[in-house]
């Protein structure tokens, strides 16, 4: 009986021991993870419909309605369009924004605000600075741009496990002080999904190395048997209480896209 006792005991503690491992860490390969991440497979062209919601700590909500475009170039470069419908403080702004895939071209951000009758450039020399408020909201310029890694430092800090499902925690740290006014924060914390790459949850910390923000992307779902997308992204401003919500109504993939609709001359006349 004592025996069989022992081996019960034994059995439940190795158990117990194998439940409290973090499993992955020896197997994760981080720059296989990180390569997959920033390479995930993009459509073509999409057109489609947004709502920008813009919630302070009371809980009283600012509602945006966008219209969307991007395409996906031959070189993986990314180019998107945004052109705010309402309310009419807003209605008639229009963003685009292009991501190189090339780490050696820098990214274009360009603003059209219908009050000033003109573009603003934003990250360039001699524009508008990429780490100020998106139009009101919690996103800064520099949150809806890509992070190009080679600005950063980036570390493996381990596993976590968010509804069931398992993430890699990377740290991503800024390599210079011209790094940090680049994009407003000393480091950015993702945690990647080890099965497909997706990133589920970002966190940012400012010069002081203080939390001040936590991006949510919420129901990430496979389209077309190739396409990962989500539903909405909620960015919280842990500072002063609000947050946004980015919600993707409507998503249409299509094969093609006329060029037009990723121009400064279209963000500048909308035609």
């Amino acid at each position: 009986m004592k025996e069989h006792l022992g081996q019960i005991l034994l059995v439940t503690v190795l158990i117990t021991m194998i439940s409290t491992l973090q499993i992955y860490p020896q197997d994760i390969n981080l720059e296989a993870l990180l390569l997959k991440n920033e390479n995930q497979l993009r459509p073509p062209a999409t057109e489609g419909d947004m709502k920008m919601i813009i919630i302070n700590k009371t809980g009283q909500e600012r509602v945006r309605d966008i219209k969307a475009y991007s395409k996906t170039e031959t070189d993986d470069t990314t180019k998107q369009s945004l052109i705010f419908l309402s309310p009419a403080d807003v209605r008639d702004t229009r963003f685009l924004t292009i991501d190189y895939k090339d780490p050696a071209k820098d990214d274009e951000q360009y603003i059209y605000i219908p009050a000033l009758r003109k573009v603003r450039t934003i990250g360039t020399s001699g524009g508008d600075s990429k780490t100020g408020a998106f139009l009101g909201s919690d996103f800064t310029f520099a949150d809806i741009g890509s992070l190009d890694r080679k600005d950063f430092s980036v570390k493996f800090l381990g596993t976590d496990s968010i509804g069931g499902q398992q993430y890699a925690k990377v740290e991503y740290t800024a390599k210079s002080p011209q790094v940090v006014k680049n994009y407003g924060y000393t480091k950015i914390v993702r945690w990647i999904d080890l099965e497909n790459a997706t990133t589920k949850q970002s966190e940012y910390y400012d010069s002081s190395g203080k939390l001040i923000k936590r991006l949510i992307i919420q129901n990430q779902h496979l389209v077309d048997g190739k396409y990962w997308q989500f539903d909405a992204m909620e960015m919280q401003n842990l500072e002063t209480g609000g947050k946004t919500i980015w919600r993707f109504v409507k998503t249409t993939i299509l094969p093609t896209i006329d060029d037009k609709y990723f121009t400064v001359r279209f963000i500048e006349r909308g035609r």
